[in-house]
């Protein structure tokens, strides 16, 4: 790996509980940083694919019709199965 170095401060009861919760699990703070960054891009990523879903659906609404069809087959799709 590639590695470079970052340097953060925190407030004194965040990094308190940092150092509390990666003693319990056994991780150096590295890892402790490398996790928590991951889950922020990931949930940042997974923000802007559902802003992009949302502003799809406010520019090309479902009609009628469609919103007919789904319902339709979600019906059939519950309809007792000839075994």
């Amino acid at each position: 790996m590639n590695a470079r170095k970052l340097s953060a401060s925190l407030p004194s009861d965040q990094f308190k509980e940092v150092e509390r919760t990666r003693k319990k699990l056994g991780m150096g703070r590295s890892e402790i940083v490398q996790e928590a960054l991951s889950l922020w891009l990931s949930a940042r990523q997974r923000d802007e694919r559902v802003t992009r879903y949302l502003a799809g659906y406010v520019n090309q609404p479902e009609d009628g019709r469609e919103t007919l069809a789904i319902v339709n087959a979600w019906a059939a799709g519950m309809l007792p199965e000839d075994w």
